[in-house]
């Protein structure tokens, strides 16, 4: 099946004995002198083998029902390899799901899949000795701890109203939050989830929702913290694209614990792809987002239709409140 989303989840590292010396040369070259002696560091510099590999990452394909997770790592000798001196990708686990899975996100430790259902599924790394259910053939596991939904317990919904509500997209913010777009164009952070438990989560107490577009939600990125200018807050931060041309940055906004407020979700800067040439529906729709920097000015790169990018820096411009 075709691949159509990869997720990083730990960047690892790889490592050669002719490597500009580094903490992770170190490290490595030290762990090879304590297990195969140090005269195998010397062979592995003339020979240039690779002492070091790792990392690992998520794969999902259209329309599966399950997330695939990778390890690198150096290859066994004993193994089959045509120069005896490569690095290898092993499928590690697989994470069943009972539905099509149309969007996910995650990292070194959380696991996230949003289906066509309007479910998203968060799954834990956890230690074998879990009570819950769990696959893993390593030293650990992968755990689904909370099903996040947006529909009311024992309702029943038609097949288009469950249609809108499909994820197309999934971020996560930290380790205590995560936000999703939906087919219908509404974005919803999930926020606190560190302290929920439950196994099965509902919106109304524990999300933050606003409809951003009539059309689709194509991506979301996270963006590093935002400060309001006038109170100067900090504030979780994150940028939408959707296909009918916008990208709009959000934040979280905290709110006063003493008024017993909740957060809010806000936009506080929206761009507008309008190409000089081409104004048609395709050109403008803004298909795929990423963010460079995740320090001071981050810049939003948007892809669109026809295979125009544009840059731009979001700014705490103004505020709508949902």
């Amino acid at each position: 099946r075709l691949i159509y989303s990869i997720q990083m989840l730990e960047e690892g590292s790889f490592v050669r004995p002719t490597d500009n010396i580094d903490m992770a040369m170190i490290t490595a070259m030290a762990k090879k002198t304590a297990l195969d002696g140090a005269a195998s560091v010397q062979r592995a510099a003339i020979q240039r083998e690779i002492i070091e590999c790792s990392g690992s990452f998520a794969t999902l394909s259209r329309n599966d029902k399950t997330i695939k997770l990778w390890d690198m790592c150096v290859a066994d000798k004993k193994e089959a390899c045509s120069n005896e001196n490569c690095a290898q990708i092993k499928l590690a686990h697989q994470l069943e799901h009972e539905t099509s899975i149309g969007a996910m996100a995650g990292s070194n430790d959380i696991m996230l899949a949003g289906d066509i259902m309007g479910v998203v599924i968060m799954w834990n790394r956890a230690k074998p000795n879990s009570f819950r259910r769990s696959w893993g053939k390593d030293n650990y596991n992968w755990t689904k701890t909370h099903k996040f939904t947006p529909w009311k317990a024992g309702a029943l919904n038609t097949p288009a109203e469950i249609s809108k509500q499909s994820v197309v997209s999934l971020c996560v913010l930290g380790s205590g939050a995560f936000v999703s777009g939906t087919k219908n164009g509404t974005i919803r952070v999930w926020d606190n989830i560190e302290h929920v438990k439950e196994y099965e989560v509902y919106k109304k107490k524990n999300a933050h929702s606003m409809k951003v577009t009539s059309e689709m939600v194509s991506g979301i990125q996270t963006l590093p913290p935002f400060n309001d200018p006038n109170t100067g807050e900090e504030c979780v931060a994150f940028s939408v694209g959707s296909t009918d041309g916008h990208v709009m940055s959000m934040a979280l906004y905290p709110r006063d614990p003493f008024k017993k407020k909740e957060d809010e979700l806000v936009i506080f800067h929206v761009y507008d792809n309008k190409p000089d040439d081409d104004h048609s529906k395709k050109a403008m729709a803004v298909e795929s987002i990423a963010v460079l920097g995740t320090i001071g000015d981050p810049v939003v790169v948007a892809g669109d239709g026809v295979g125009g990018i544009k840059t731009l820096t979001p700014s705490w411009t103004s505020v709508a409140i949902s």
